[in-house]
């Protein structure tokens, strides 16, 4: 073979080999941040709705929250993961929050 031949073959599978390499990942843009007013409206009104909004309004759409329907002790160990994982709730709040996500987005009534 000669030597143009050997140098166009190793060009093809040099093409080959990069045709099927993986595009390198890309790592996502954070999500932009939620308006405060924006998050508050969404929560139902009452008692503890300005300290649940701001506590999980930071990171999470309020619909993640509202949409789910917890008893008390659910509320509760899920606020305290959320809190492990940096969530900004004040010892005096949490009593507060976990009951008014109780009493607004509990077990639904059927």
């Amino acid at each position: 073979m000669s030597r143009a031949a050997l140098l166009f073959a190793a060009s093809l599978l040099g093409s080959a080999v990069l045709a099927r390499a993986e595009p390198a990942a890309v790592p996502a843009a954070p999500p932009p941040p939620l308006d405060p007013a924006q998050v508050l409206a969404a929560f139902a009104p009452g008692p503890g709705r300005e300290e649940t909004a701001t506590a999980c309004g930071q990171c999470h759409a309020p619909s993640l929250i509202t949409g789910k329907h917890l008893d008390s002790e659910a509320w509760a160990q899920l606020v305290d993961q959320m809190i492990s994982r940096g969530a900004p709730v004040e010892d005096k709040d949490y009593d507060t929050i976990v009951d008014y996500l109780t009493r607004n987005y509990g077990p639904a009534k059927g």
